[in-house]
Formats: structure tokens, C-alpha cells, sequence
């Protein structure tokens, strides 16, 4: 928690959440731009991904499939603190895959294609979801129609 990689880490993070976020990439949300932004960043945004979040970080971790959409207030989280530990992973999201509001993707976890994960939906870390599924809750859990 004290080492110079999670000090530069976090300080790369604050100036991207407080100048980026806040005087560029909030007016392009839901638009063609923000994806292509994020390329620049080195994120892995496929072909007509809808991303109404800006809320990324670890640029290089993280990966959307084709024709997936992230909607507001969601994403994928590369890192977590455990037990005073920055630990960070990769999250990769599939093509077809829908991310409801407020829905969170820890490190290390996959969404597959054709998958939608419901709002306030936690996928913890190290978790597969599987293809065409739905998913919903905190942990998340298959998501049955009744």
C-alpha cells in the first residue's frame, strides 16, 4: 500500500478521475468517441460498444467485446486493496454482453458473450460467467424469470 507503484498507480488514477473524466470524457459519454478515446488510453474496445461510463481504470486490463454496452454508473474494477495489498487483474467482457446501471466486474473476472448482468449486479473476482446467461445481485446469481 505504501510502495511507489500503488503511489504512482493512484496518482494516475486521481488525475485521469479529476481532469479527463471531468473536463472531457463526461460530454462524450454514450457516444462513438468515448470508445475510440479509451483506445488511445489502451483499453481493448471492440466495434460498436456502447459506453455510457468512463469509470476505468488500468487501462491496459481491461477488454469489451464487439456490441457490448456498459451503461451508466457501471464497469469493470482492475483492482482492489486486500488486507493492505493493491491486487489488480485483468477483466475481459465479451461481445454481446450487457451491463446494466451501477453493475461492477472485479479483477480477474469474465463475462462471456451474449450475457446480460442485471443493475446493482457484483461479479466477484476470479468469476466466469458463463455464455448466453443473465445475471443479477450482490454476489451475482443466475437471474430467474417469475
Amino acid at each position: 500500500m505504501w510502495t511507489m507503484f500503488v503511489w504512482v498507480s493512484e496518482g494516475i488514477t486521481s488525475l485521469y478521475e479529476s481532469i479527463a473524466i471531468q473536463n472531457c470524457l463526461n460530454y462524450v459519454r454514450g457516444t462513438p468517441f468515448l470508445p475510440m478515446l479509451l483506445r488511445l488510453l489502451g483499453v481493448k474496445v471492440g466495434k460498436n460498444v456502447y459506453l455510457d461510463t468512463a469509470d476505468i481504470t488500468e487501462f491496459d486490463c481491461v477488454s469489451i467485446g464487439d456490441n457490448s454496452e456498459l451503461n451508466s454508473f457501471s464497469g469493470p474494477q482492475t483492482h482492489l486493496f486486500e488486507d493492505r495489498i493493491m491486487k489488480i487483474g485483468e477483466v475481459k467482457i465479451g461481445s454481446h454482453v450487457t451491463v446494466h446501471c451501477r453493475s461492477i466486474v472485479l479483477y480477474n473476472a469474465e463475462v462471456a458473450d451474449q450475457t446480460l448482468l442485471g443493475p446493482l449486479t457484483l461479479v466477484m473476482k476470479g468469476e466466469k460467467i458463463p455464455t448466453q446467461s443473465a445475471w443479477i445481485g450482490s454476489p451475482a446469481q443466475p437471474w430467474v424469470a417469475g
